[in-house]
């Protein structure tokens, strides 16, 4: 590296030649020496940082060193938003290739370490036709365009439409995925950006009723009935329940297997088995004649199979029935609900429903209360009184009685 005057200027120049970056003559539009000498340090630091980026951006003429120098010195956030609005690629095209990523045998989520399911990637798409249709030049957008800003309009568009922070959330995490995706996979300059999430409801508390679940199951078309009953008398995820194998159906021992070697499972702990009540035993039996099955085949093949497909079915199913405000995850809360109200222990409930920890379970419990009233005053007036003691010494001894006469 090298600095000089060109002779028909008097301005400064510094010429770099590194192995591995370009050839370059960069203007220093300054005339003072200590200055351009100060810029050639600024240049040697970036080299010895591993910015290579800028450095490229130099040479194609993208930046200016003087702009370099003075952010470099003075605030490197600024640097790396210079660099991020320069080098921003469009946004269309880049979010397509990510999609197509997503679908990818590679395509690995950080959280999870595990593959992503269609349902995820479907959910990410709707999101970015969101955020392209509030974003001003829609596709055609940049990266940087993603500012502050933005979601703060972003943010307001959504809520105008009644939306609620769940579903504003599930769309920023969806971003937050893109973004986390241009740093580690394409090495892009991704400009700092907080996404704080909205606050959410404690949950959805809908649930159907047995009179509510014979009303779906009569507006539902005869071969879909066995997948929701499935959700209804096992608990299953939507996605666990549409990964089935024939194999994973054991009809004669009342059980099912769920596992992670067909399907990409939310946990850990959601591999296990459930069983396979006779009513659902019924209905399996009927959708496997008609549909022959073997071992390695989907159970619930095409079109059953397909996440959309089935939430329009439902959908129309339920709106049939009449009954309001009602989602296919629903059918696995109402399946927590009713197990919490026939006295299912709550250990037994997360088992069955395949929750990474009991507090996950214990909201169902609020719903079962009422059916134990008597019952429970009962037992806290017997210990009050004395009687629960009572009832337990005579217990104790009619055991040691036993064993005497024995």
């Amino acid at each position: 590296m090298s600095i000089y005057k060109r002779p028909e200027s008097s301005r400064y120049v510094v010429e770099i030649r590194w192995r591995g970056v370009p050839r370059m003559k960069l203007s220093t539009g300054t005339n003072s020496k200590t200055r351009a000498g100060a810029m050639e340090r600024t240049l040697e630091s970036l080299r010895d940082a591993g910015r290579f980026d800028v450095l490229r951006l130099l040479a194609g003429g993208n930046l200016r060193l003087a702009d370099v120098h003075e952010d470099y010195q003075r605030d490197p956030a600024a640097l790396q938003q210079r660099v991020a609005k320069v080098a921003s690629p469009i946004l269309g095209p880049l979010v397509d290739e990510w999609l197509k990523w997503l679908e990818s045998p590679a395509a690995l989520s950080s959280k999870t370490r595990r593959p992503f399911s269609p349902r995820t990637a479907y959910r990410y798409r709707e999101s970015w036709q969101r955020l392209f249709r509030v974003l001003p030049r829609g596709r055609e957008a940049t990266l940087a365009d993603i500012t502050k800003g933005f979601m703060a309009e972003f943010r307001e568009a959504r809520r105008r439409e009644g939306t609620a922070g769940s579903t504003i959330n599930r769309d920023l995490c969806a971003l937050s995925a893109f973004r986390r995706w241009c740093a580690e996979e394409r090495d892009l300059a991704v400009p700092a950006l907080k996404l704080p999430r909205e606050r959410e409801p404690a949950g959805r508390e809908r649930w159907l009723s047995a009179e509510e679940l014979r009303d779906l199951e009569c507006a539902t078309p005869r071969e879909w009935w066995p997948l929701f009953a499935t959700l209804a008398f096992t608990g299953l995820r939507i996605g666990e329940a549409q990964g089935l194998r024939g194999g994973d159906v054991r009809l004669a021992e009342r059980r099912i297997r769920v596992d992670d070697g067909s399907r990409q499972l939310k946990t850990a702990s959601s591999v296990r088995d459930v069983p396979i009540p006779e009513p659902l035993a019924r209905l399996l039996a009927e959708h496997i004649t008609r549909f022959p099955t073997g071992p390695n085949d989907l159970l619930f093949a095409a079109p059953f199979n397909d996440y959309r497909a089935a939430r329009r079915v439902f959908s129309r199913a339920h709106q049939m029935a009449g009954l309001r405000s009602v989602t296919l995850h629903d059918l696995r809360h109402t399946f927590a609900v009713h197990a919490a109200q026939a006295g299912v222990p709550i250990p037994r409930i997360q088992k069955l429903l395949g929750h990474a920890t009991v507090a996950m379970a214990i909201r169902y419990m609020k719903h079962a209360p009422e059916a134990y009233f008597v019952e429970d005053a009962a037992r806290v007036a017997s210990s009050l009184t004395g009687a629960r003691d009572r009832e337990e010494e005579a217990r104790v001894a009619l055991v040691r009685a036993r064993l005497t006469k024995a």
